[in-house]
């Protein structure tokens, strides 16, 4: 059974990996229909926004597993 990324809280490659290629799909398809400049400032500005979330999802997945992997 398929569970459903988690946002808020990240716990495995699963949940970033499947951001990430949402976020690709999404861009390419928004950026495919439209073709203005107005459209590919907020296209970059929502895959910065992602970029940001991932180094944070990272970080707190990485976080998370440290003490676990001292125990």
């Amino acid at each position: 059974m398929t569970r459903v990324p988690s946002l808020r809280q990240p716990t495995s490659f699963f949940d970033v990996f499947t951001v990430t290629v949402s976020t690709i799909v999404i861009v390419a398809t928004v950026l495919t229909i439209w073709h203005g400049t107005f459209v590919r400032l907020e296209m970059g500005i929502f895959t910065a926004i992602v970029f940001g979330w991932v180094l944070w999802a990272i970080t707190r997945i990485l976080f998370r597993s440290t003490p676990e992997s001292t125990r």
